[in-house]
């Protein structure tokens, strides 16, 4: 067993099809089919469901592949943790990132990693709480920003995100200090189509005459401008240029806590310790 078959494996679980895998890899197909044979072989166990259609893990190869990206990950650690002891700072770092994080944060706090390391490349992959959780879990990223860490993630506090009442610019309720929920409850209510934010609401009394489920915060906002309804969004949603709504604080107060989590605090690599602190402290000196 080598490290380019697990490379290999990874890239055809992820392709879900030999040829694509060989194009991204650039390989030939039957070099990459003959190499998760002779992985087959060592393992004495199929990695992988054949058709036409195209492969898919079996269930020993989906436990194979967890272990696969384990080893890849602690020889990357290796290989960085010798290019620092030479003072070269170099490697990859895996980001996962929820989707308000990603629009908000994410470019400006990447830009100025990368000005303090250049020779890092950085590979991000957005998705929903879930999927966020699990490629922590299954060694696809080395850290994740989120709200909804699992309980045995190792978590590390970045900011309080606020949630905001949005009304339309002309609105009767515009030039209120804050808005408690009783104020908006006869409007009509697009709901961020988000369970995170959805249970918070709803963990907090606030139920609403829910007209319309929207995922993107720019056309939520959009609908409130043109009087549709009114919204609750934290602030991590807000787009750096607002259409003609006007932001007002919710009262009570309902804020979620935006961390970077890691699956336990055992299997961090140097440059994700490194990316860990640069976080707390882009946000810390309020540069979102």
């Amino acid at each position: 067993m080598t490290l380019g078959q697990l490379q290999v494996f990874i890239a055809v679980a992820e392709a879900r099809h030999f040829t694509r895998a060989a194009e991204m890899l650039g390989f030939t197909q039957s070099a990459v089919s003959q190499m998760i044979r002779s992985l087959e072989d060592d393992l004495g166990v199929p990695l992988f469901h054949r058709s036409r259609n195209g492969v898919a893990p079996t269930s020993i190869g989906e436990r194979m592949l967890q272990h696969a990206r384990e080893i890849l990950r602690l020889a990357s650690y290796m290989k960085e943790e010798a290019s620092a002891a030479r003072g070269v700072e170099t490697g990859t770092l895996r980001i996962g990132s929820i989707h308000s994080v990603s629009n908000k944060i994410l470019p400006g706090l990447i830009g100025s990693f990368r000005k303090r390391f250049p020779q890092v490349e950085i590979v991000l992959f957005e998705g929903e709480y879930e999927e966020v959780n699990s490629w922590i879990n299954s060694s696809v990223v080395d850290v994740c920003f989120t709200t909804s860490p699992e309980k045995e993630m190792t978590t590390f506090p970045l900011t309080c995100d606020e949630m905001m009442v949005f009304v339309p610019e002309e609105h009767p309720l515009k030039d209120e200090t804050f808005l408690s929920f009783s104020h908006i409850k006869n409007n009509c209510f697009i709901m961020p189509k988000d369970d995170c934010i959805k249970k918070l609401l709803r963990d907090n009394g606030l139920q609403s005459n829910v007209t319309f489920e929207v995922r993107d915060a720019s056309t939520i906002l959009a609908m409130v401008q043109e009087w549709v309804g009114v919204t609750i969004l934290p602030q991590l949603y807000i787009p750096e240029v607002l259409p003609k709504v006007i932001s007002i604080p919710l009262r009570p107060k309902i804020t979620r806590e935006l961390v970077i989590a890691i699956r336990n605090s055992q299997c961090v690599s140097p440059m994700a310790a490194e990316f860990i602190l640069h976080s707390q402290r882009y946000t810390k000196e309020g540069c979102m």
